[in-house]
């Protein structure tokens, strides 16, 4: 005889689309986070850079003059 613990229950197909839908909302709000992070790595670096070029270029007009 079979104990009704045992028995899986029966999930609906609208069940399973929603568990989907969920996930998927989930993932694009995760890779939405991670490509804000990289766009703002990305503009800090750029940053950086242009700093770096700017300082190199005002040292050489200073050791020109």
């Amino acid at each position: 005889m079979l104990r009704t613990s045992t028995i899986p229950k029966r999930r609906s197909k609208y069940d399973a689309i929603s568990n989907l839908c969920e996930d998927v909302s989930e993932l694009r709000e995760r890779i939405s986070r991670l490509e804000q992070s990289l766009f703002r790595g990305l503009w800090l670096l750029i940053a950086n850079l242009l700093g770096v070029v700017f300082s190199l270029i005002q040292q050489g007009i200073f050791l020109n003059h």
